[in-house]
């Protein structure tokens, strides 16, 4: 298990080294950049429950704070909260097909982005024009990419899902 742990640790700092460097901002599609922290916390929360979808979103959460300007805890709160719910349901309600795992990341990214928007509100200000101009874009640019970082993250972590059965 403690393995699992430095793997997590390990794919997270990559992430967050891929989604911060300068030439991941070519990825952007009408101004909008996929999110590599929050799906590795909701594939955290799907395989391994809500405790592990919590605390990735909380580690990817505060370093992503750090890497932005906002204040601290404005993106990491929504992500620890989406990690604890996906990790409820999980792979023991929800099945691993592709149409599920495009459906799961499009939901949560909307949620994560209400729930952002909601607290950017309350620490400074916001526009309700940011759900059609960044929260909806990034929800499909999350829900495109995801099924493949699932797959590559299933490849990560088959020991671990095999002794929990879910290979």
């Amino acid at each position: 298990m403690i393995v699992t742990y430095i793997i997590t640790i390990a794919v997270v700092f990559l992430s967050f080294l891929i989604q911060g460097h300068q030439s991941f901002d070519a990825l952007r599609i009408a101004g909008v950049k996929p999110d590599l922290l929050f799906i590795i916390t909701v594939y955290m929360g799907y395989s391994f429950g809500s405790f592990a979808g919590e605390v990735t979103g909380f580690g990817s959460g505060l370093l992503h704070d750090s890497l932005s300007n906002s204040p601290l805890g404005l993106l990491t709160f929504p992500k620890l909260i989406i990690g604890f719910v996906v990790g409820m349901f999980g792979r023991s309600v929800l099945k691993s097909t592709t149409p599920t795992i495009i459906l799961l990341v499009f939901v949560a990214s909307i949620i994560k982005g209400i729930i952002t928007l909601i607290l950017a509100f309350i620490f400074s200000e916001a526009y309700i024009s940011s759900i059609i101009h960044v929260i909806i874009p990034e929800a499909f640019y999350n829900a495109i990419l995801s099924p493949m970082l699932f797959f590559i993250y299933d490849k990560i972590y088959r020991s671990e899902l095999e002794r929990e059965g879910y290979l």
